[in-house]
């Protein structure tokens, strides 16, 4: 039976998402739970927390998650679980990017999940609202219901449609996955494992530390190793050691890896395969602690830590086996601190290993947060970076900035008429399309919002800037993708606004002027029948 270390608590909202994540991630000794809906109620307290942790039995870490909900909660000790808080502005940020969200909420929008709109008349009732009071509120503050589809309820369009008539607002979905929910589950986890392995490192590593103190001498001679993380270095000095302390004619020493027999080191080296095998043999049916070679000159060493073999050290021949019960006593105190360097290379290789895989859900994390889930390109957010980056660089350098804005043709129809899933492949084409134009290291081409796109053109004077943006129109051109209800070509098209400032203009403005000079090209290209490029130059006067 699997003892569950760690719990993950969710709104009863998101338990279906909560439930898929863990069953696709497969995290050993965790659990989820869930909690009320908050929605219109107060916080989430300590009492209610504690009757969730009471009915998890053994549980000692529990990561939370959610908005304003957990505002009464903080990290700590409760019941003996240690809770880790994840906090949000708002629970979507679990599911998407927090500027989309931001976006949406600026364009009047009322976000909702397929967990909230499976009890949406509930919903209503507890928050006090029948259809006509609904419809007044939210024709007031709401100008569309946007659900953010995670892909596991085949109802909740049906449902989004129903709520919509409601409350008497337009909707549309949003199809978000749960890659960024997983990540997010992941990362907990894996920092919870870390933490808990870097205890017991730590833990095991202050034990042998302690050993160590146990022979002086020994320590004097281990000094050199105390730094050593690599363990064939490790396994060298320690062989030193019984070199410099006995000198004998012959070491061998056998590792033992979960208690089975595994690398062999010998000094002089042996390269004979036979006589590899024999040693191997011979070492591995040592059984007794301590005991002597055949020859009488020498004395071999079974090393075990908890009654588990670790390994076997064999010396023979010494320098003056007349003293070889002294040396086999002498070795008898030293042997477990002879291998302390080992033992603590092998564990620093586990952590480094432990980094790594945080390094690498880290660096995941970052791509989740600086690429557009949908088209795999830049999103909005690392646009207003390098926006803002190339901005300062321009009146730093004195080189020209431009930026082409590209819309789709008409895309409202392209998707109504081919569906959603057509529509989202139709964007990826694109996107790659304006990507592939983004020749120069520093040019950057992002998606803005919807079917939306734009590129960052640093040193590009207008001319330039037009050329890549004629370029950019031809490559989706030449995708032929069909679109049978657009009003410019029988095929997808694109309409591209370009705009241009120079530094000594730039110095007074802002860079709202420059995205503002190419949107009115945008807004031109259009007028002038779309699938083309225009170029509005950004003037200081």
């Amino acid at each position: 039976m699997t003892t569950n270390n760690i719990a993950f608590l969710f709104c009863a909202h998101y338990a279906s998402e909560g439930k898929m994540a863990l069953d696709s991630l497969s995290l050993e000794g965790s659990c989820m739970a869930v909690f009320e809906p908050r929605c219109g109620r107060p916080p989430v307290d300590e009492a209610e927390l504690t009757k969730v942790i009471e009915k998890l039995d053994g549980v000692r870490h529990m990561e939370l998650f959610g908005g304003c909900c957990l505002s009464k909660l903080s990290d700590g000790d409760l019941k003996g679980c240690r809770l880790h808080i994840h906090r949000f502005a708002n629970c979507f940020a679990m599911l998407l990017d927090q500027r989309i969200i931001d976006e949406c909420l600026a364009k009047r929008a009322y976000l909702t999940t397929p967990g909230w709109l499976a009890n949406w008349p509930a919903n209503m009732k507890r928050l006090g609202l029948d259809q006509d009071t609904a419809r007044a509120i939210f024709a007031e503050a709401i100008d569309r219901i946007v659900l953010l589809d995670t892909g596991y309820d085949n109802h909740c369009v049906k449902r989004l449609g129903q709520f919509s008539d409601f409350v008497g607002r337009p909707h549309e979905t949003i199809h978000i996955g749960l890659d960024i929910f997983k990540l997010m589950i992941s990362h907990a986890y894996q920092l919870r494992q870390y933490e808990s392995r870097l205890e017991k490192l730590s833990a095991d590593y202050r034990t042998l530390q302690k050993q160590a103190t146990t022979n002086a001498m020994a320590i004097d001679l281990l000094t050199s190793l105390a730094r050593v993380v690599d363990e064939e270095q490790a396994v060298e000095g320690m062989m030193n050691v019984y070199a410099m302390l006995f000198a004998p004619k012959t070491i061998n020493y056998l590792e033992f890896e979960r208690g089975l027999p595994d690398r062999l080191w010998t000094r002089p080296h042996c390269s004979d395969d036979i006589e590899l095998a024999a040693i191997k043999k011979r070492l591995a049916a040592v059984e007794a602690e301590s005991g002597y070679t055949r020859s009488g000159h020498g004395f071999v060493l079974r090393i075990t830590k908890r009654g588990v073999a670790t390994g076997v050290i064999e010396l023979d021949e010494v320098a003056f086996p007349e003293n070889l019960d002294q040396y086999l006593n002498q070795a008898l105190g030293i042997v477990n601190i002879s291998v302390l360097p080992i033992e603590n290379a092998r564990k620093y290789q586990k952590l480094a290993a432990i980094e790594d895989k945080l390094r690498k859900a880290n660096q995941q994390l970052v791509q989740l947060a600086t690429t557009d889930a949908l088209t795999g390109i830049a999103n909005r957010r690392t646009y207003d970076e390098c926006i803002e980056r190339e901005w300062r660089r321009m009146l730093r350098e004195q080189l020209p900035l431009s930026l082409v804005i590209c819309d789709i043709d008409f895309f409202k129809r392209f998707n109504d008429h081919y569906g959603h899933d057509e529509g989202d492949d139709c964007l990826r084409k694109v996107a790659r399309a304006i990507d592939s134009q983004a020749m120069r290291p520093g040019d950057v081409a992002a998606r803005y919002g919807g079917e939306e796109f734009v590129m960052i053109m640093p040193a590009t004077p207008a001319e330039g800037a037009l050329h890549i943006a004629e370029r950019i129109r031809q490559s989706v051109a030449e995708l032929n993708i069909p679109h049978a209800c657009s009003d410019a070509a029988p095929y997808v098209t694109v309409s591209i606004g370009v705009s241009q400032v120079a530094p000594q203009d730039a110095q007074d403005m802002s860079i709202s002027a420059l995205f503002h000079a190419a949107d009115v090209a945008l807004y031109q290209a259009k007028r002038q029948g779309r699938n083309r490029s225009v170029l509005n130059m950004v003037s200081g006067e």
